[in-house]
């Protein structure tokens, strides 16, 4: 399969791959005085307790790759690194082509790919190498955002401090100027807090404008419903709805008292029969006797 990559791209895409992991990245970094190796990528963890320091050999070519596993020039690595990463573009290779307890990394179309883990051995980095990424690796680590601490001529400073008082006083300057990175890091992590905090705050806020929007546009339209029903011109003032309500309130009112007068003036009328019906009634007069026949005309 055939790829576009150049080397150094292909070097600068694993690193910033590795930066968004958290990790902290050097790139083509000699790792030691001269002589020592190179590796294209080198990474640390952000842990004091537990760095696994790692070495990525970037290879864009097959004959490349050959030669650099015969001839074992990775081995060498392993001075500095608890691991050996080899990073390719997809296609170049497989994981058997590359040397036992080594790492397989591939660029695939989108992003990069593990493809074999490799076997971590502990290591423990000498303290010039120590140094020197402190110093030297400013340059060159990806983190572009972390200022250097204070100059690079802290290297030749401490080189000094060594010399002149051994190697616990180089290492308490070591330390110092590790606090130091943390401390510069640790105000970027603030600063970058407090923007994300920023922009949740700008979030809601305008969440919040819409939602209101929202029901003001909802008031306006169940006013102009109600501005409707009560008959009233297009555009009245709520002064005049009020009005409007009022007098239909004092409407409804007279004939609820209309209705209660009506209740009563029933009620009385019912009680009235009632009461008629249970009087006695008057008894019917006896029919007054016939005259006597006398016989005599009169």
């Amino acid at each position: 399969m055939m790829h576009s990559w150049k080397h150094d791209a292909l070097a600068a895409d694993l690193a910033e791959h590795l930066r968004a992991d958290k990790r902290m990245v050097w790139t083509d970094m000699q790792l030691g005085p001269s002589g020592s190796p190179r590796p294209d990528v080198y990474t640390l963890e952000r842990c004091y307790s537990r760095p696994s320091p790692t070495a990525y050999e970037v290879k864009i070519s097959r004959s490349d790759l050959r030669s650099d596993t015969t001839s074992g020039k990775w081995q060498k690595y392993l001075q500095y690194a608890g691991a050996v990463v080899f990073a390719v573009p997809e296609g170049l290779c497989t994981p058997a082509d590359i040397p036992v307890g080594c790492g397989l990394i591939v660029r695939k179309a989108a992003t990069w790919r593990h493809i074999r883990k490799a076997t971590r051995a502990a290591a423990s980095l000498p303290i010039d190498a120590c140094m020197k990424l402190l110093m030297d690796g400013v340059s060159r680590t990806v983190e572009r955002r972390l200022p250097m601490p204070r100059a690079i001529e802290l290297w030749g400073e401490h080189e000094a401090i060594r010399r002149k008082f051994g190697q616990a006083v180089a290492l308490a300057a070591r330390d110092i100027t590790a606090a130091q990175v943390q401390a510069v890091d640790m105000n970027r992590i603030r600063a970058e807090g407090w923007a994300r905090v920023d922009k949740e705050v700008a979030a809601h806020k305008e969440y919040l404008m819409s939602a209101a929007r929202q029901e003001v546009a909802q008031f306006e339209e169940a006013k102009r419903d109600l501005i409707a029903w009560l008959d009233l011109p297009e555009g009245s003032s709520g002064l005049a709805i009020r009005r409007a309500i009022g007098a239909l309130q004092t409407a409804c009112n007279v004939d609820v008292r209309v209705r209660a007068a009506e209740d009563k003036l029933s009620r009385a009328r019912s009680y009235l029969e009632t009461a008629l019906n249970s009087l006695p009634k008057p008894e019917a007069a006896a029919p007054a006797p016939a005259p006597a026949w006398s016989g005599q005309a009169v």
